[in-house]
């Protein structure tokens, strides 16, 4: 069996696979130029902690199989075989010579449609969205007898389906899961203004490329008002501060498209006594973070004081986005340092200075600029300035040669794109361009939610964001600039009782570097199982030490060895056994028991 690599670009570092609990099975490049999306699904298990391996011809199924591209029919004999002895199949590509195995057959294809997944009747589920998501990409299923609807396409055909055979199970994505996690969450390539919201609450049509004129969610089905707000006036205007709340994207789309894919993995897992360990996103005990961040605009003293004295108060330290031209003298860069705040980059291509415009030579030098001002050498984080973005991923590639790791461009410039607009609360690794002789950028992607609470966003989106953060067990994004922490006493205010609410809820408020370092450390983690007459043995590889490392295992499993700790910890609606441990460089081994 292949290991499957662990982003060979994106994580260098991880270890290799040793008995991965899920097999990709059959996974291929792709024949031609087309994009893989199959691809994603290592970023999905790897983001999980998840072990995971691939499947070279001749090898014998093992833990739970996922399909990610289409099956030969001699490997549908086989896979059929497995699942009647007690195997555990998901299926996320076209089922074609499965379906019968699948207990269905395929219809009509669609490019993009909202899908409804069914809360009630089926115990696949722990955890479904409270309104229907976007899919794009995949096929209607038709189920026959015996095959459970677990979600539904707008005309009632089937969706998501799971169907017992023998001793084992199935469950089958006609919505194309991974192609969904993707587009929503990197869009499409920007290339011209996007289409503004009928309502008048997002025009995007401003005649500056950005992030949102590449979104793959719509603006007028995939948003809703806060809760106990609207409905929108008729003579609304995009104004500042708001008139009033407006429609925002509330839910994570792309999030609820990975915790299905991953509920239905522990729920075959489950069914057919596979032991699947995962490696929680945070430390032991914590279950979603907060993030704030800092946009130097104006670059004046008086700005940068009044945001150093907000953030003081606040009790947070932020990553500062430092934007060319100018500079706010020493004082303010060596106060930001003193405070503990992360010097990040700004980036500006605006076309409002020199430099200030798209490309490689001007980013180059402008991170050049940002090292000479802040007098830091290693600067590992940015944000686009205005959130600029044109084309798809080029603007990674100078990332990773400029040696930023974490990007947190991405996000709202609209008061109607607030929230959600590219259907995340997680950071990932974004899938590379086809042809582009990689698979993953190595640059972590950090969404952004919204602004100025306040002023450039309504006061009651912030629980919003914080609910679906915590609901999917990411990071909540709120950005703040000087100038309004300056002259608006509500924003200042706003921030302020931000922090406090996200601390009540248990969340802690880290800055973009030390998420990029948390992030990279745990995904040198690899769980691997064996089994033994008595239950399992977990072997535990660290490339370098973990401190509060959160193993979650299936909920009532006992657990001998070395100094730990055992708490049950809710994630995805599933209830787990949290193992907590501070890992040492090396192996580590426990022994399981039901």
């Amino acid at each position: 069996m292949t290991t499957a690599h662990q982003h060979a670009e994106a994580a260098p570092t991880s270890p290799s696979a040793v008995g991965p609990t899920v097999t990709i099975w059959a996974a291929q490049p792709p024949p031609g130029p087309a994009q893989e999306w199959a691809e994603y699904a290592t970023e999905v298990l790897a983001h999980a902690g998840i072990s995971h391996a691939g499947s070279d011809a001749g090898d014998a199924p093992s833990g739970v199989v996922l399909v990610t591209s289409p099956v030969t029919p001699a490997d549908a004999e086989t896979l059929a075989a497995w699942v009647e002895q007690g195997g555990a199949l998901v299926v996320t590509a076209e089922p074609g010579p499965l379906s019968a195995l699948a207990g269905v057959t395929t219809g009509a294809a669609s490019s993009t449609a909202q899908v409804t997944v069914h809360g009630d009747g089926t115990d696949v589920w722990t955890h479904v969205p409270p309104r229907p998501l976007r899919a794009v990409g995949g096929l209607a299923l038709t189920p026959a007898e015996g095959t459970t609807t677990l979600a539904s396409w707008p005309d009632g055909s089937a969706a998501i389906t799971a169907r017992r055979h023998g001793d084992g199970v199935v469950v089958t994505f006609g919505a194309d899961v991974l192609q969904s996690i993707v587009r929503i969450q990197q869009g499409f390539a920007v290339v011209a203004d996007g289409v503004p919201a009928s309502d008048g609450t997002a025009p995007i049509d401003d005649d500056i490329l950005k992030a949102e004129d590449g979104m793959a969610l719509d603006l007028e089905t995939d948003r809703a008002l806060p809760p106990g707000e609207g409905p929108v006036p008729d003579d609304y205007t995009h104004t500042y501060p708001p008139p009033s709340a407006v429609p925002m994207f509330d839910q994570p789309h792309a999030d609820w498209w990975r915790s299905l894919l991953l509920q239905s993995v522990w729920w075959a897992a489950e069914e057919t006594g596979v032991l699947v360990p995962w490696l929680g996103y945070w430390p032991e005990g914590i279950s979603a973070i907060a993030h704030m961040s800092h946009d130097s605009d104006g670059n004046k003293p008086e700005d940068g004081q009044a945001a150093l004295d907000a953030f003081a108060d606040a009790g947070v330290q932020v990553t500062w986005c430092q934007v060319f031209p100018g500079g706010y003298g020493p004082e303010i860069y060596e106060a930001i340092t003193a405070a503990g705040h992360e010097h990040a980059l700004h980036y500006n291509a605006m076309h409002d200075a020199d430099l200030a415009s798209w490309g490689w030579p001007q980013i180059r030098a402008q991170y050049a600029w940002a090292q000479a001002v802040t007098g830091r050498e290693r600067i590992v984080s940015n944000k686009n300035h205005y959130t600029r973005w044109e084309g798809w991923t080029e603007f990674y590639t100078w990332c990773e040669r400029l040696g930023i790791e974490i990007d947190e461009s991405r996000g709202p410039s609209k008061q109607g794109t607030v929230g959600f607009p590219f259907g995340t609360a997680h950071v990932s690794f974004p899938l590379a361009e086809a042809g582009a002789g990689r698979t993953f950028h190595d640059v972590l992607n950090l969404p952004l939610h919204t602004q100025d609470l306040a002023w450039a966003g309504h006061a009651s989106i912030r629980d919003v964001i914080l609910d679906g953060a915590q609901a999917q067990h990411g990071v909540a994004h709120f950005l703040f600039h000087g100038p309004h922490l300056n002259i608006r006493p509500m924003t200042r205010a706003a921030c302020v009782e931000l922090a406090d609410e996200a601390r009540s809820r248990g969340m802690q408020w880290w800055t973009a570097e030390r998420i990029n370092t948390w992030e990279r450390t745990r995904r040198g983690v690899r769980l691997d199982v064996t089994a033994t007459d008595e239950g399992w043995t977990l072997r535990v590889e660290a490339q370098t030490p973990v401190t509060g490392a959160a193993i979650l295992l299936p909920a009532g499993v006992r657990v001998t060895g070395p100094d730990h700790t055992l708490t049950q910890a809710v994630r995805h609606g599933r209830t787990f056994t949290e193992l907590a441990v501070d890992l040492p460089a090396g192996a580590t081994t426990w022994s399981l028991t039901r």
